[in-house]
């Protein structure tokens, strides 16, 4: 069945740039489909207008039902059988078991409340309960979010065997194990192929590389029309100067009227040059625009007299007097790239709040050295609100930098002027990101710092790393960011 999109547009309130002009795409519903593009580009728009929470201009036609994960559940506190029920009304009890034994998930978590379960627990019952539809067409928003990187390959093995869904995800060995065709928004434009992230990469930089050279032919053009519109209008003017300064000796002999009229004929003539010079120079220069560009980033790396800057052993996690790890043991000097790695509810995320002063779950013998300087990219971006110049001069950031550091991840200006928490989860985290590389540091603290951010981007942010070498401390479920970045991983059991 084909669900058809056409001549879609739309603009958000109060925005300068349209989302989408003109969208026309076809695809097929049986399609195991992932939704590719930069931050911004309108995926997560997309989606809320299949599902017709805004008001558009053109013509989505779905033959199936929409329905979107994660689902929004307004009692947490249920049981996790009344949610997933809720979420699938139609589904019998048998077919919530089977997409659960399908997913690993165990009977014992339907008996318990919803918000007991941990997020990733959570994740795979909403992906159960949508799966379980048999009417559904399902729209997934970034699934992976909160699983683990065992987590991650057995819900991309579950998707994989499904029949079709519309996915958006920024996770390339994910895309890569459970999608079969690519649907890519552009700077410019959007097309579908066949394939997974891996064959839409080489597209995409096949398609760069040819872009940037027909570029520097279209500037060249550019730069020769310019200049044959300037002798043009030089020429023009003189033209009609000519008209009125006719040399007195050949006064007697001339036809003012026959004068007047070849000038104004040439003088036509030369104007409609010019105007088709123009033309093809804003034809030229709107042709410039669908390079992908990944602009370079930028990191001070401080350096600290100890070479052992963190050291943890015989740490424990605490949670409201409940142990939830103990035997930690890892060090950080200078020049690693540690990832902390182990299950969802680990503790990891309480471990990296200690070291940065934020909390006090870790106890053991925990030595920070004197004088650390830390920079810290927190998971969460609820707190993100109010304008950007008030974020940026409470936190101090040099501002023609941080702006910098934006742009080049694509960030668009339109938003520098929005209110903070109006932005998408993308543009969000690239805010506490490009904060954490304005900050002079002797250790990067990182809690998954890649959630909802672009592929392009995190490709920048790998480059930046391998160049500039930073002692790094992380959590992240990004298997291509780890095995590109990171010198070792200190497990947490």
């Amino acid at each position: 069945m084909q669900l058809s999109i056409r001549n879609l547009s739309f603009m958000y309130e109060g925005s300068w740039e349209p989302v989408f002009e003109n969208l026309n795409i076809n695809l097929d519903t049986r399609w195991k489909l992932g939704l590719i593009g930069r931050n911004g580009r309108g995926k997560t728009t997309l989606l809320s207008l299949m599902l017709g929470k805004h008001p558009y201009q053109g013509v989505i036609e779905n033959p199936l039902t929409p329905v979107y994960f994660p689902f929004e559940v307004e009692d947490p506190t249920q049981l996790t059988l009344f949610v997933m029920q809720q979420a699938a009304p139609e589904a019998e009890d048998w077919q919530l078991m089977r997409e659960m034994n399908l997913l690993k998930v165990t009977e014992d978590a339907l008996y318990r409340p919803f918000d007991t379960l941990s997020k990733g627990e959570q994740t795979k019952a909403l992906l159960c309960a949508l799966f379980a539809r048999e009417d559904a067409y399902p729209l997934i928003d970034e699934p992976t979010n909160h699983l683990d990187q065992h987590g991650r390959e057995l819900v991309a093995d579950y998707l994989r065997g499904k029949d079709g869904f519309l996915l958006v995800s920024h996770d390339r060995a994910f895309l890569n194990r459970c999608i079969d065709h690519v649907f890519s928004l552009n700077r410019s434009d959007a097309w579908v192929m066949q394939g997974n992230y891996d064959t839409w990469e080489k597209r995409l930089n096949d398609q760069n590389a040819y872009e940037l050279a027909r570029n520097e032919d279209l500037k060249k053009d550019i730069s020769r029309l310019t200049e044959s519109a300037r002798r043009t209008a030089a020429w023009s003017e003189k033209v009609e100067k000519g008209k009125f300064h006719v040399a007195e000796s050949e006064v007697a002999s001339l036809d003012r009227g026959y004068v007047g009229a070849r000038a104004a004929a040439m003088m036509k003539k030369s104007v409609n040059t010019l105007k088709r010079r123009e033309r093809a120079i804003e034809e030229k220069k709107s042709l410039l625009k669908n390079v992908e560009q990944v602009g370079e980033l930028k990191l001070t790396v401080l350096d600290h007299p100890k070479k052992v800057l963190i050291s943890v052993q015989d740490g424990k996690v605490s949670y409201d007097g409940r142990n939830v790890c103990e035997n930690i043991h890892f060090e950080i000097r200078q020049g690693d790239r540690v990832a902390l790695t182990g299950a969802n509810g680990a503790g990891k995320s309480s471990i990296l709040k200690t070291l940065c002063g934020l909390g006090d779950a870790l106890t053991g013998d925990v030595r920070i050295a004197t004088g650390l300087i830390i920079s810290h990219v927190p998971q969460e971006t609820d707190a993100l609100s109010g304008g950007m110049r008030d974020y940026i001069r409470q936190r101090q950031l040099d501002e023609t930098l941080f702006k910098a550091i934006l742009r080049n991840m694509d960030f668009e200006r339109e938003a520098f002027d929005r209110d903070l928490s109006t932005l998408s989860q993308g543009q969000k985290k690239k805010i506490l990101l490009a904060s954490s590389l304005c900050v002079p540091a002797h250790l990067y603290v990182w809690d998954e710092p890649l959630n909802y951010i672009d592929v392009l981007s995190r490709v920048q942010v790998e480059q930046l790393i391998q160049q500039c070498s930073p002692t790094l401390l992380l959590v992240e479920h990004d298997k291509v960011f780890l095995e590109n970045v990171c010198t070792r991983e200190a497990i947490i059991l």
